[in-house]
């Protein structure tokens, strides 16, 4: 309809190395939310891994000066060097997801994501490296490739050759490290925790995911690591499931409940972090309850929602 405006609509969901103070994190999360009219639907904060998830959404034009704006102040409240977790993570604002959600393109997202390295290079002086739909680098695609041996490797190695940074300074940031920044499809981070403290068990099960990943044989897309959380004394499956139009929330938690009970470990419980669509749910409950016919179209919120 003529004189109608589209609505354009970008989820942004960066991951900051600070788990444990709460001020900082909740510092960062106010000065996106002040920075531009965008929405801040969920953040998380772990111990463990001391980092911190914010979910926010808005226009392309907005997520690029709010999360600028998040960036900076992390830039000056973060120091890797005083930084301990089990998370792998090169930056203060370690990693920067754009997700084109409604009305925009990947080559959109894609050209935001591009704007928003630059930004945080140029006003900031931080290196800046693209992964996924961003890279410029094959090396690049995968963050896990990026990111190996974590700050302190970028630290010693400096960025030359394989290394250096795709926009910004040839040197790491003293404080700050480096960042990632790229555009990708929706991704749905979920880990589930296991009633041991012997993380080795975890880790053997991580293991299978990532053979099973790279055989072909299954779990299409998912990331796996096995991590021991100090602060509860329990052992965790922490996965990225990357391509959920393959293989969903039930499949995984499926497989690490089998697993862990063929080892005589019963699963604790599960947790989701960040959001993740509500189709992600219902297939999560179709496959859960063998319910062929539950679609999101019979959920009755789904047919009130404006887009």
């Amino acid at each position: 309809m003529e004189g109608v405006r589209v609505r354009r609509v970008i989820q942004c969901v960066p991951n900051f190395s600070e788990g444990r103070r709460t001020e900082i994190v909740e510092r960062i999360v106010d000065a996106i939310k002040s920075a531009a009219p965008v929405k801040v639907i969920d953040y998380s904060m772990d111990p463990d891994h001391n980092r911190s998830v914010i979910t926010f959404l808005g226009e392309p034009e907005d997520i690029r000066v709010s999360i600028l704006a998040g960036v900076r102040l992390a830039i000056d409240l973060i120091d890797l060097n005083k930084h301990e977790g089990e998370h792998p993570r090169i930056g203060a604002a370690d990693v920067i997801p754009v997700v084109p959600i409604v009305g925009v393109s990947m080559e959109e997202a894609v050209q935001l994501g591009h704007a928003i390295g630059r930004d945080i290079a140029e006003e900031l002086e931080v290196p800046v490296y693209y992964y996924e739909e961003c890279a410029l680098r094959d090396r690049c695609k995968n963050l896990a490739d990026i990111r190996k041996g974590g700050f302190e490797a970028l630290k010693v190695g400096g960025l030359v050759g394989d290394r250096a940074p795709d926009v910004g300074p040839s040197r790491v940031h003293p404080t700050a490290g480096a960042t990632v920044v790229g555009a990708r499809g929706p991704l749905i981070a979920y880990n589930v925790n296991l009633a041991t403290d012997d993380v080795a068990v975890a880790r053997r099960i991580a293991a299978k995911i990532r053979a099973l990943r790279d055989s072909g044989q299954g779990m299409a897309g998912v990331k796996a690591i096995g991590v021991y959380l100090k602060s509860r004394g329990i052992a965790q499956v922490s996965t990225n499931i990357t391509r959920p139009h393959l293989i969903g929330l039930w499949e995984v938690y499926s497989f690490v409940e089998r697993e862990a009970r063929a080892e005589g470990v019963e699963v604790l419980e599960s947790e989701l972090i960040g959001s993740l669509r509500l189709e992600a749910v219902v297939d999560a409950l179709r496959s859960a309850i063998k319910c062929e016919n539950l679609t999101q179209t019979r959920v009755i919120e789904h047919q009130l929602l404006p887009w």
